[in-house]
């Protein structure tokens, strides 16, 4: 059983400007929860009981916010990567003993989504070095994988959600500096479709749409 989570919350936000001028993306709220809140809720709510959370950009901001995770009955721990990216799988990389060799669930900050992660929490690779979710590409994406027999090929029909689990190998196995041309390499990667709601908070455009929906 999974117990152990990464966000992945150290992006600039670039495209989200002028927004992020004075706030990391993570920071940005749909409704009452800012977006890393609503995702260290969703991981609390299914028994995960450590979190790291990787920053960079004004990622001050970030641990301020969270804290050591008490109040959201959880521990957190903050990973901090600096001003300049570093890489997502980088990234994961520097944090790898916080996971003592075990699989973890990998998400990313700056999605919006009703998906549940029990199942994640439960899944075991069995031979795999990572089973992630895709959903169906939308209009905005160019797409990143296609599906045959649950294993992933390159290809547009589907898009990956930023949601995963993983075990800490694939990260020592590959040396990339980027999680996504890790998953297009490597040959052991599975997935499932997600077919619920689910965004990319990656523009301002984007970010409204999501306040308004909830507001219905």
């Amino acid at each position: 059983m999974i117990t152990k989570a990464m966000i992945l919350a150290s992006g600039k936000g670039e495209r989200m400007m002028p927004l992020t001028r004075d706030l990391p993306k993570p920071m940005l709220k749909i409704g009452n929860v800012t977006l890393i809140e609503d995702k260290i809720i969703k991981l609390s709510e299914i028994g995960i009981e450590s979190i790291v959370i990787n920053t960079g950009y004004l990622g001050e901001y970030i641990r301020d916010h969270v804290g050591d995770g008490s109040k959201f009955g959880i521990r957190i721990s903050i990973s901090n990567e600096g001003e300049q990216p570093i890489g997502t799988a980088e990234g994961v990389r520097k944090t790898l003993e916080f996971f003592n060799g075990e699989n973890f669930i990998l998400v990313n900050a700056d999605i919006w989504t009703n998906y549940s992660f029990i199942d994640l929490k439960r899944h075991e690779l069995l031979g795999s070095l990572g089973h992630i979710i895709l959903t169906k590409r939308p209009d905005y994406h160019s797409g990143d994988f296609n599906l045959e027999n649950n294993i992933l090929n390159v290809g547009n029909t589907y898009t990956y959600t930023g949601i995963g689990v993983y075990s800490p190998k694939l990260f020592t196995e590959h040396k990339d500096k980027d999680l996504g041309i890790i998953l297009k390499k490597d040959k052991s990667i599975t997935a499932d479709i997600f077919s619920g709601k689910w965004d990319d908070i990656g523009t301002p455009e984007r970010l409204k749409n999501a306040r308004d929906e909830i507001s219905l």
